[in-house]
C-alpha cells in the first residue's frame, strides 16, 4: 500500500472520471462553510451538489486529526481505491487551502473509485472535483462515529466526537442548557443556610435544566464545601451547574489589585473542579456594573487574564463572558475574544433582568403592543447577529417576568403574557436562558413552590 495525497493523482482521477461519466455531470456551486469540530471553528471551501454540502475528504481528515475520531486517507494503487482508516491521526496531512470564489456553476463528476473504511467497502454518493473526492459529512459521521449538526441561527455546521466525560462543544452546550434558573444558594446567607438536596430534586422535577449558581463571597472553606454539595446534587439530578462570580470589588474599582483578586479566585475554583464533568461551566463575571461600565478595556483585560489562568487547569471547560452595562447585548461587539479561549467559549447577555416596566421606555411592557414586542425582538436580533459573525453561541443569563424588586406592578396573569412572548421568541432563536430568580418561585425554608406563581412557572418551563 502506498500512501499519497489524493491531489497527487489529480490528472489520473480527472481523466478517468471524464471518460467514464462524461454524460453524468452534476452542476455545483462553491461556498465557504463555518465548520466547528468539538468547538474549534474552521472555514472550509465546499460545494453544494444536489442541495447537499460536500467537503473535500482530506480537508475533513485535517480538521478531525485533533479530535476523538481522527481518520487517515490513503490511495491504494493496487486495487485503485480510496481507503479510510478510523482512529488514525494523519500527522503529515496539509492544512486546507483557500481558493478564489466564483459564483459560476461548475460540473462535478460521480467518483469513479471504490471507497473502503477499515477494509470494508462502503457505498457513498461521492463526487470528483479538480482531482479531489468530495463527501457528505453525515455519511462520514455515520461510518466513523461522530455527530453532525446544523445551527441555522449561527449558520454553522458542528461535528461532535464527545465520549463519556469528554469536552462539550459550545454549540452542543447551548442546546443542552435549555431553560434554567438563577439561584442564590451560594450568594446570600439565607441561601447558604437553607440549601438542601430536595431543592435540586424539585427543580429537576419542574423541568429546570440548568442553574446559574451566583457567588458574591471571597473563597472560604465553608463556601467551597457548600458549592461542592450543590454541584454534586445538580449533577446527580441531571441539572447543569454554572458557577457565576459577582466580583463586586473589581466592578466598583477596576484596578490591577482587584483584578488580581478575581484571577486568584477563579484559579482556586478552577483547580478545585478541574476533574468534574464538562457539564459544569464557569461564568466569569455577574453583570459588569458601577465603575467598570466606564472601562470596557478593563473588562476585556479581566477576561484575558482569568481565561489564561483557568486554561492552566481546565483547557477544555466552557467559560462564559458577558458585555458591560449589565450584560446588554448592544455591547457584545466590544468584547475581545480571550486569546486562550481554546474553542470552548460562550457569551452571556441579559435583558429584563429586573423585569419589564410600565413606565420605562427602554423596557416598556403594558399590553404587549407591537412596539413593546419589538424592544424584545431587537435585543434578540442583536445577539443573533453577533453570534453569526463570531461563531460563538450565546445564552441569556437572566430575565425576569415581573418587576418584583420595584414594587411588583404586574399581576401573575400579566407576567404570563409577557413570559409567553419572551419564551417563544428565545425558543425560536435557539437561545437558552435562565430566569431570575429562585426566591420568586420557591420557598427554600419549607421546600415548597409558591402556589400563586404556578401559572408563570408552568408557562416558562412548559409543564
Amino acid at each position: 500500500m502506498k500512501k499519497i495525497f489524493l491531489l497527487t493523482s489529480a490528472i489520473f482521477c480527472c481523466s478517468l472520471s471524464t471518460v467514464a461519466y462524461a454524460d453524468q455531470k452534476t452542476p455545483c456551486f462553491q461556498k465557504e462553510v463555518n465548520l466547528a469540530v468539538d468547538g474549534q471553528s474552521y472555514f472550509l471551501n465546499a460545494y453544494t451538489i444536489n442541495d447537499y454540502t460536500y467537503f473535500k475528504l482530506r480537508d475533513i481528515s485535517y480538521v478531525m486529526k485533533a479530535s476523538s475520531a481522527p481518520f487517515s486517507v490513503n490511495w491504494n494503487e493496487q486495487i485503485r481505491s480510496i481507503q479510510i482508516f478510523s482512529n488514525v491521526k494523519d500527522t503529515a496531512i496539509s492544512a486546507p487551502t483557500k481558493g478564489s470564489f466564483s459564483d459560476e456553476r461548475v460540473d462535478a463528476l460521480p467518483n469513479a473509485y471504490d471507497v473502503y473504511i477499515d477494509q470494508k467497502k462502503v457505498s457513498f454518493e461521492t463526487y470528483n472535483l479538480y482531482g479531489n473526492t468530495y463527501f457528505k459529512l453525515r455519511d462520514l459521521g455515520n461510518a466513523l462515529q461522530f455527530d453532525v449538526d446544523w445551527n441555522s441561527m449561527s449558520q454553522q455546521i458542528s461535528i461532535s466526537t464527545k465520549k463519556e466525560n469528554a469536552p462539550i462543544s459550545p454549540l452542543a452546550y447551548q442546546k443542552m442548557l435549555g431553560k434554567g434558573m438563577d439561584v442564590d444558594w451560594s450568594k446570600t446567607k439565607g441561601g447558604q443556610q437553607y440549601y438542601n438536596t430536595k431543592a435540586v430534586e424539585d427543580f429537576a422535577a419542574a423541568g429546570i435544566s440548568h442553574v446559574r449558581i451566583r457567588i458574591s463571597e471571597d473563597i472560604s472553606d465553608a463556601l467551597l464545601q457548600g458549592l461542592d454539595r450543590q454541584i454534586s446534587d445538580c449533577l446527580s439530578n441531571g441539572i447543569i451547574p454554572i458557577i457565576a462570580y459577582q466580583a463586586d470589588s473589581f466592578k466598583n474599582n477596576p484596578n490591577n489589585k482587584n483584578m488580581k483578586k478575581v484571577v486568584e479566585w477563579w484559579d482556586t475554583v478552577a483547580q478545585r473542579y478541574q476533574n468534574y464533568p464538562f457539564t459544569l461551566s464557569f461564568d466569569l463575571l455577574i453583570e459588569a456594573t458601577d465603575a467598570l461600565n466606564q472601562k470596557p478595556e478593563k473588562l476585556n483585560e479581566l477576561y484575558e487574564q482569568v481565561t489564561t489562568k483557568i486554561r492552566e487547569s481546565n483547557p477544555e471547560r466552557i467559560i462564559i463572558i458577558s458585555p458591560r452595562l449589565r450584560s446588554d447585548p448592544a455591547y457584545l461587539s466590544e468584547l475581545k475574544i480571550p486569546t486562550d479561549h481554546n474553542g470552548y467559549l460562550m457569551a452571556e447577555w441579559h435583558f429584563y433582568a429586573a423585569g419589564p416596566s410600565k413606565t420605562n421606555e427602554k423596557k416598556l411592557w403594558t399590553t404587549g403592543s407591537p412596539a413593546e414586542k419589538k424592544l424584545i425582538q431587537d435585543k434578540i436580533d442583536t445577539a443573533l447577529a453577533w453570534q453569526r459573525k463570531t461563531g460563538i453561541p450565546t445564552w441569556v443569563g437572566a430575565w425576569m417576568a415581573g418587576d418584583y424588586n420595584d414594587g411588583n406592578h404586574y399581576t401573575v396573569a400579566e407576567q404570563v403574557t409577557f413570559a409567553t412572548f419572551v419564551c417563544n421568541a428565545l425558543d425560536n432563536a435557539g437561545i437558552p436562558y435562565a430566569v431570575n430568580s429562585d426566591t420568586k418561585f420557591y420557598n427554600r425554608e419549607t421546600n415548597e413552590w409558591y402556589e400563586e406563581m404556578l401559572p408563570l412557572r408552568n408557562t416558562i418551563y412548559r409543564k
